[in-house]
């Protein structure tokens, strides 16, 4: 689903012209971009059938809030650029509309698509992460498994057939997902050998290297650079949570 073309032109005009700018956001695009992602939230972690679970929800819920504004904020940012020429001069508004689309399209599209899918792996993660605390006096052991492609990180691929107790730290940065678009999982299993993690690699990936499950986000807000504001533009990006009110 995308905003209409409709709205999107009012977006475009309205930067053009002014009226919209990171002092004043449009909402109707935090909120499209709210609605998109819980939707996979919710998908992702299943019924809340637990006070813990409605609790979890309800952080995932102020994150996903968050993350809409500072995703429009840096949006409207990026399309105000384009206003003027170089020399200072204003663009024609069908030019602007050229860049203002292209623009839209990799935030609202190919990285609302990312954001999508991780927003369904983060809170599948957590949700199995319950699962695997409930019943690890069954199921004591965890092996990290790949899809096993070409597509692999080499990281990922050297974690590969990795068993560790599920107390064990190792999973506290490698419970899956461990990047955007991982495909690794884990299996519990009711006996094995603890591997050895003499030169296994870290998870140096700055945004996953947490367990979904012990944390209650599912984007950082202190890495992810949709939330790199000056003290300027905090002001604004508080201002774009309004429409939660």
């Amino acid at each position: 689903m995308a905003l209409s073309q409709r709205k999107l032109e009012s977006i475009f005009q309205g930067i053009h012209s002014g009226k919209i700018s990171i002092e004043s956001l449009p909402l109707e695009l935090s909120q499209f971009t709210y609605d998109e992602l819980m939707k996979f939230v919710s998908k992702g972690y299943g019924e809340l059938d637990s006070d813990f679970k409605v609790r979890k929800m309800a952080a995932y819920d102020k994150n996903i809030t968050a993350f809409s504004g500072a995703k429009t904020f840096q949006e409207v940012n990026d399309l105000n650029n384009f206003v003027f020429n170089a020399d200072g001069s204003k663009r024609a508004f069908k030019e602007f509309r050229e860049f203002a689309q292209a623009i839209d399209e990799q935030y609202n599209v190919k990285w609302l698509k990312t954001e999508q899918d991780t927003a369904f792996g983060m809170s599948q993660s957590s949700q199995q992460w319950e699962e695997i605390e409930s019943e690890k006096d069954l199921f004591p052991m965890l092996k990290y498994e790949t899809v096993a492609d070409g597509r692999v990180r080499p990281d990922h691929a050297a974690w590969d057939q990795i068993i560790r107790p599920v107390d064990d730290s190792f999973w506290d940065t490698r419970m899956p997902i461990n990047a955007y678009n991982c495909r690794c999982t884990v299996t519990r299993l009711t006996e094995g050998v603890a591997t050895p993690l003499r030169g296994v690699p870290k998870n140096d990936d700055k945004m996953f290297a947490v367990n979904p499950g012990k944390v209650d986000y599912i984007f950082d807000e202190k890495k992810h650079p949709y939330f790199k504001h000056t003290k300027i533009q905090t002001a604004a990006f508080e201002r774009s949570l309004k429409w939660r009110e």
